[in-house]
């Protein structure tokens, strides 16, 4: 298996905060060629890990050292199913000492299409209690969300093709098919709450 123009990748995100829970993510992303060819399984994996590793940097500082992420699972769109690709590894280094907040409680980012009933929202778990005041996140936590955000929404060459683009964005039955990410992403200075934590959940 290959990926050419107009395939779709999905990375399932799978985490654990120690003896709190479980969270996941989904993200997607388009792939554009302006001459369709072949480009590589492990090409593929191997942008998927760079892009996540770059949107979770950001949030490194501010999320406890007891959050790991557990899996990191790379699936090919063939017609309704969704085919595993590989396993991918990432760099994820968390570094607050802080304690964690409450099981659920995250940050959220949502990113908008040019359809206003499809968008694609990200839940990041397992931030410190020092990283919220008086009920908001702090400024060098809305910092760190805005940079993690634009990272998810901006489209970006592949590491191995530089002939091939990724556009991230979400895959919706609703819109029969991919719409791509506006530039327009909103962070939300309220934490939030991740109720579903289930496979597919935050697409």
């Amino acid at each position: 298996m290959s990926f050419t123009n107009g395939d779709i990748c999905k990375v399932d995100l799978r985490w654990q905060v120690l003896d709190i829970g479980f969270a996941a993510n989904v993200f997607q992303a388009f792939l554009v060629q302006e001459t369709p060819h072949d480009l590589s399984d492990v090409t593929a994996v191997t942008d998927m890990a760079a892009w996540i590793t770059r949107i979770l940097a950001p949030m490194e500082p501010h999320v406890v050292v007891t959050c790991d992420v557990t899996n990191i699972l790379v699936y090919k769109k063939v017609g309704p199913l969704w085919n595993f690709v590989s396993a991918a590894p990432i760099v994820f280094v968390p570094e607050s000492i802080g304690d964690p907040l409450p099981s659920g409680v995250a940050a959220l980012m949502t990113a908008y299409t040019d359809l206003s009933r499809v968008l694609g929202k990200k839940y990041i778990p397992g931030l410190a209690e020092p990283g919220q005041t008086a009920g908001v996140w702090i400024g060098a936590v809305l910092a760190a969300m805005a940079d993690s955000a634009d990272e998810w929404v901006t489209h970006f060459a592949s590491l191995g093709d530089p002939l091939s683009e990724w556009y991230p964005g979400v895959y919706s039955l609703k819109a029969t098919g991919f719409k791509i990410f506006t530039s327009e992403v909103i962070v939300r200075d309220i934490p939030a709450y991740q109720r579903r934590r289930k496979a597919g959940v935050g697409t």
